[in-house]
């Protein structure tokens, strides 16, 4: 080969094709196609690794899972003050302060909805001590179940092994694997309308919004790790090109490029005669401002996904006092309560139909201390017309009747 034919040189070592090195559901293939259970929607792994991948993602989980479930509980009166029996609400505090040798009752709910914001499905496992009576409740992790195709119960996969359990309130039933009788499950969902089994999760809309941020956080990494070269385009002036040195440029451009940002191609030249100059195709200061809105306008979405003010995750530009305030409000007005509500009417009816306790209902406890203070006032004023007594409010903040509570501390 003619000597002056220029050549052209890739630094680095040859790049192969990656591939995922996830394990595939073997597990619950045979049980889908025997129709054991249902298959869900979307992959629930998948689901939950975008949990961990995406900083603003885990922060919307983190802060709205805190806010729903994590402030804690209290048991208030159902019924008039007077006729709720105080024997009720302590054997309710004893099993939900003793649910758990691991965790409190706060920490396994608290679980159980971080797999609802994050895979749209939440599993609480009931037990039940020799006389049938509840005596515990235990977080089910969400990505290794799955629901039965008739609805009679739920299946849980894991280690290879399997375990069956039976909807909540149904006749009892023995685990066709060991013969044991079957723990009891309570299902949160989000709801979909693509499928009556399974929810999904806030996020899915904004999947490519978190693709597309994690691509551009790797693309600046690649950028500084190769040492901040922005894409140039060579420039051959006095020299000859063969097909070879075309098909190793626009290998190069097409495949490696794309591959993995910012590698470097050397060229050989021959003779003194022969320039080649690189060009950078772009202005490095315009090309990070592009990204930083890029990733600005994909946090953006993500975060109106999942109706979370900007301020609940630590962000406070363009913020002020009352705009932060209203969202506040909004946030817990339109998602908070709503969610609180639901949770708690499955806990209730838990307590009403399995329990048989129907004085005492189980009510999560909610933020912001300036609507406790207007309560308050409302309190007062309803006091001073006579409308509420004391105790009725005292049941309403769950504490026990004043005769009650001097009973206790004499």
């Amino acid at each position: 080969m003619d000597d002056s034919f220029i050549k052209a040189h890739v630094v680095g070592e040859p790049e192969t094709k990656g591939r995922s090195q996830q394990l595939p559901e073997e597990s619950w293939r045979e049980s889908y196609a025997n129709g054991e259970v249902k298959e869900p929607p979307y992959s629930l792994t998948a689901l939950a690794e975008l949990y961990e991948v995406n900083t603003t993602h885990k922060a919307c989980v983190d802060a709205k899972t805190a806010n729903i479930v994590g402030l804690g509980y209290r048991f208030v009166a159902a019924v008039g003050e007077k006729l709720a029996a105080p024997a009720n609400r302590v054997c309710l505090e004893r099993l939900f302060d003793t649910c758990n040798d691991e965790m409190t009752f706060t920490e396994v709910i608290r679980a159980v909805w971080t797999d609802v914001e994050t895979i749209g499905n939440g599993y609480v496992e009931v037990s039940r001590n020799s006389r049938g009576e509840i005596d515990g409740f235990y977080h089910v992790p969400g990505t290794t179940v799955r629901v039965k195709t008739n609805r009679d119960g739920f299946v849980q996969v894991r280690d290879g092994r399997k375990q069956h359990f039976r909807t909540l309130g149904a006749e009892e039933m023995r685990d066709p694997e060991d013969g044991h009788a079957q723990n009891e499950m309570v299902h949160f969902r989000k709801y979909t309308p693509q499928s009556t089994y399974y929810g999904v999760p806030d996020i899915l809309p904004a999947v490519t919004a978190i693709a597309g941020d994690r691509a551009a956080s790797e693309y600046n990494v690649n950028f500084f790790e190769h040492n901040a070269v922005p894409r140039m385009a060579i420039i051959v002036e006095g020299g000859q090109m063969t097909k070879d040195l075309l098909r190793q440029v626009r290998q190069f451009m097409e495949a490696e490029i794309k591959g993995q940002a910012h590698k470097t191609l050397i060229l050989d030249v021959p003779g003194n005669d022969v320039r080649v100059r690189l060009e950078p195709l772009c202005q490095i200061k315009s090309e990070d401002a592009g990204f930083l809105g890029y990733r600005k306008a994909n946090r953006d979405e993500i975060l109106m996904v999942h109706r979370v003010p900007p301020s609940k995750i630590t962000i406070v530009e363009n913020a002020n006092l009352a705009n932060s305030k209203d969202q506040d409000k909004t946030f817990r007005e339109q998602v908070i309560k709503p969610e609180q509500r639901r949770i708690e009417f499955q806990i209730n009816r838990l307590i009403r139909e399995q329990m048989g306790i129907g004085d005492w209902r189980f009510s999560f406890r909610e933020t912001d201390l300036s609507e406790e203070r207007e309560q308050a006032e409302v309190a007062k004023l309803y006091t001073e017309m006579n409308v509420w007594t004391s105790d009725e409010i005292r049941a309403q903040q769950g504490l026990a009747p004043l005769q009650a509570a001097g009973e206790e501390s004499s």
